[in-house]
């Protein structure tokens, strides 16, 4: 490579580096801002820099470098591929900021624009983890040939030439490898449509001391709605329409209706619930994400039809076998959370020799619940694992599976099962990849 070559390329990437540091910081500062003069929860939105945005624009300058030694630092593509990627930061940037916004800025939420932040983020989020799993692979290669050449004693050393690649291999790798990198972005391209494509399921849940009085009892469980942004209300009115179309005998909200956002952008989720029938009723606790003005929540919820179970538990006659439904708030603190569950639920009184159905909205906490406290606890939170490979109905190959969290599907603790559905609606970065959203149909036997 010439020094004008060498010197262009250093400019490249140094160009990018800049850019990126001024995209952290201005997020950085963004979110300090309206932590100190907007909302306290801004707190979260400065931690998701190093812990998100660092390490994207780390792929991002890696995918970089790797176009400039494959199209030259002065090429008219190269050139196109910055100034759109920079024009895609931007975007991004703007919409993670304005996300909390009840009337965000309409250019950033117009066709074909609205989806550009997630897209983009996902997509390089899927090339972070491509280039771990090849720093890992290559590691081990290496470890693996360090080791065969001081357990085998080679007689003839190759010449330097013997292990250089010919030209046409040179070229043919580098062709594969801009194949690899713009697979993470036809993946998140595919998964907009899977994002918002609600499959009713149905499954039979077999459960030992369930009375043949409540066999063949219709559940539909549905969480996760995260009402704003894409989640609209075509797409409410959709979820209640394929509901109803169910004919479930009881509807089991497992929390996070809302979005952390400001205002009244959450009025369409309140007349989807509305739509929604079932002979006994809609029932619901509370998730992380309720708890902006969850008084307000639940009194528009009662509005719509949905009671609430705050840390509390209550009994329904279905043709006259008496059924518990219990909820538990979502517990924040870290510490003693078994603590905390063991004396809301000593609260409700001795256990009576009658079914209950306990909603719980984070799966993680299945472990930690007093013994045989339910029958059946239904939860969502982990939105099916949110990114990864659908398996079949109840399996996924998920990140958030591997880290051993419960991400969907049944589960079994001592003498209770657990239920955790694939969630309606997500949020936050990235986008679903992989992961269908489902409303879930559980039809409860008796053993």
């Amino acid at each position: 490579m010439s020094v004008h070559a060498r010197l262009s390329t250093l400019a490249s990437r140094r160009a990018q580096y800049v850019w990126h540091i001024c995209l952290n910081l201005f997020l950085l500062l963004g979110a300090t801002a309206m932590w100190l003069w907007i909302t306290w929860r801004a707190v979260y939105l400065i931690a998701m820099v190093p812990i998100a945005i660092v390490p994207f624009s780390y792929a991002r300058q890696r995918l970089h470098a790797y176009c400039v030694s494959l199209l030259g630092p002065s090429s008219l593509s190269l050139g196109l591929f910055s100034v759109v990627g920079m024009v895609f930061d931007a975007i991004m940037a703007m919409q993670i900021l304005t996300a909390r916004s009840g009337s965000p800025l309409p250019f950033l939420h117009a066709p074909g624009i609205s989806w550009t932040g997630t897209l983009w983020y996902s997509a390089y989020g899927i090339l972070l983890f491509g280039y771990a799993g090849l720093g890992i692979v290559r590691g081990l290669t290496q470890l693996a040939r360090r080791g065969r050449a001081w357990f085998i004693q080679q007689q003839a050393q190759p010449t330097p030439h013997d292990n250089l690649p010919s030209p046409e291999r040179r070229q043919f790798m580098q062709q594969l490898g801009l194949m690899g990198a713009g697979a993470p972005f036809l993946f998140s391209l595919s998964s907009v449509k899977l994002t918002y494509d609600f499959r009713v399921e149905e499954r039979d849940l077999i459960l030992p001391d369930w009375p043949p009085a409540l066999d063949g009892l219709r559940v539909a469980h549905l969480s996760d709605i995260h009402v704003g942004g894409e989640m609209d209300r075509p797409k409410l009115l959709r979820v209640a329409a394929l509901t109803n179309a169910a004919r479930p005998d009881i509807v089991l909200h497992t929390g996070d209706f809302l979005t952390h956002r400001t205002g009244d952008f959450d009025l369409p989720l309140y007349e989807a619930l509305a739509r929604i029938n079932a002979p006994y009723g809609q029932w619901a606790c509370l998730g992380n994400h309720d708890f902006d003005a969850p008084h307000r929540l639940v009194r528009y919820l009662r509005q719509s039809g949905v009671t609430t179970l705050r840390n509390r538990v209550t009994t329904l006659s279905i043709d006259g076998q008496p059924l518990e439904l219990a909820g538990l708030d979502f517990i924040f603190q870290r510490f003693d959370r078994a603590g905390l569950y063991q004396r809301i639920i000593n609260s409700w009184g001795s256990r009576q020799p009658v079914p209950r159905i306990l909603l719980n909205h984070d799966p993680r906490a299945f472990v930690t619940l007093p013994a045989r406290c339910a029958d059946l606890v239904l939860s969502g939170h982990t939105h099916g694992g949110h990114a990864g490979i659908q398996l079949g109905k109840d399996r996924a190959l998920s990140v958030i599976g591997l880290l051993g969290i419960p991400d969907q599907g049944l589960y079994r603790h001592a003498d209770m099962q657990m239920f955790v559905t694939r969630c309606v609606g997500f949020y936050g970065y990235p986008m679903r990849l992989g992961i269908p959203p489902e409303i879930s149909i559980l039809t409860l036997r008796s053993a």
